[in-house]
C-alpha cells in the first residue's frame, strides 16, 4: 500500500511527502477563506490528479500501441456548491497534436481517458464533460 504523509502547516496550509521519497507537495485554502492562494487547493489537486491520471492512461495506451500523441495537455475547470464546498462536475479539455492519428487510433485514446482509475473513484453524482480536440 502507499502512503503520503500530510502535515498541517498552519494558516490552511499543508505539506505532503510520498513514502520513501523526497517528493513534496504544498496546499493552501483558497484565496476566498482569506488565505494568500499560492498553490494549489485540496479540490484543484482532486482536479489535477483527474487530468493526470487521464494523461497517463492516454500516454501508456498510446505506448503500449505504438501510437504518437506528442505532447497532449488537459485544461480542467470545476464547479463546486457554495453550500457544501462539494465538487458538481468537471470539465476536461484535451488538446492532442492528432495530425497523424487515425479515426481508430482517436478512439483507443479517448477511452484509454475514459479508464482512468482516478474518474471511475470520483462520485457519480459529478458530472464530467470530456472534450477532446485532436
Amino acid at each position: 500500500m502507499e502512503e503520503i504523509k500530510v502535515t498541517y502547516s498552519g494558516n490552511i496550509k499543508t505539506t505532503a511527502a510520498k513514502g520513501g521519497s523526497q517528493i513534496t507537495t504544498a496546499t493552501d485554502n483558497s484565496p476566498e477563506s482569506r488565505t494568500a492562494g499560492t498553490t494549489f487547493t485540496p479540490v484543484d489537486m482532486l482536479v489535477n490528479s483527474l487530468g493526470a491520471c487521464m494523461l497517463s492512461m492516454m500516454g501508456a495506451t498510446a505506448a503500449r500501441k505504438g501510437i504518437d500523441i506528442g505532447r497532449p495537455t488537459a485544461t480542467m475547470t470545476y464547479d463546486t456548491d457554495p453550500a457544501t464546498h462539494r465538487v458538481t462536475a468537471v470539465r476536461v479539455v484535451f488538446d492532442v497534436d492528432g495530425t497523424n492519428l487515425s479515426e481508430a487510433d482517436r478512439k483507443v485514446i479517448m477511452g484509454a481517458a475514459k479508464a482512468c482509475p482516478v474518474a471511475a473513484s470520483l462520485s457519480e453524482s459529478i458530472a464530467k464533460e470530456l472534450v477532446f480536440n485532436f
